[in-house]
């Protein structure tokens, strides 16, 4: 009995360090610093970002103006078709459906590929800019103290206060490593 009595003290001096080490923790806890950013407006404010998609643009205009006259030459062949059909013999005709139909799938693979294309050229065009982006949403989480920076449109996030939200500073910050390293490269 004597034995569990001095266990008594060993305990309640175990029990204080870990209700003092567990507020210490929570303290610290309290102390997190976390932001959001929206990456999406960052690429369409930023000089870079509105570069990337000005040249994304173009090409996906190209690819529409080649995808519009195929797809306008289909629709005159059909025209035609349906003008001159009736005039054909059984052999003619159906040797012209083959050839519409062979078109059709022709134009099909065609607006696959276009769409492959960009999003290849996408994928390709972004990839420099959300590297540069990374890199300044890393610098300015370590120069503020954040101990954590989340994507606002990321699935989970329902709430944030305006107050975290960093994304104009990022684009700020962005914009200025950019234009200081355009000088760079110039001298």
């Amino acid at each position: 009995m004597k034995g569990r009595l001095s266990l008594i003290p060993v305990l309640l001096v175990f029990l204080w360090t870990t209700v003092l080490c567990c507020s210490v923790t929570a303290g610290e806890t309290a102390q997190a610093k976390i932001a959001v950013i929206n990456m999406q407006k960052v690429v369409r404010k930023s000089v870079a970002g509105q570069e990337a998609m000005e040249k994304l643009n173009k090409k996906f205009e190209s690819l529409q103006k080649q995808l519009k006259a195929e797809q306008d030459e289909l629709k005159a062949f059909k025209e035609d078709l349906g003008k001159k059909g009736p005039l054909m013999n059984e052999d003619a005709k159906a040797e012209k459906e083959r050839e519409y139909k062979k078109a059709i799938r022709d134009f099909k693979d065609q607006s696959d590929d276009a769409q492959f294309e960009m999003r290849q050229a996408e994928s390709k065009g972004m990839e420099p800019v959300l590297k540069e982006l990374e890199k300044v949403v890393t610098l300015i989480g370590k120069e503020g103290g954040y101990t954590l920076i989340l994507e606002k449109n990321m699935s989970g996030i329902y709430f944030n206060a305006s107050e975290i939200d960093i994304t104009d500073e990022v684009i700020k910050a962005y914009d200025n490593g950019v234009k200081s390293k355009d000088k760079k490269d110039k001298k």
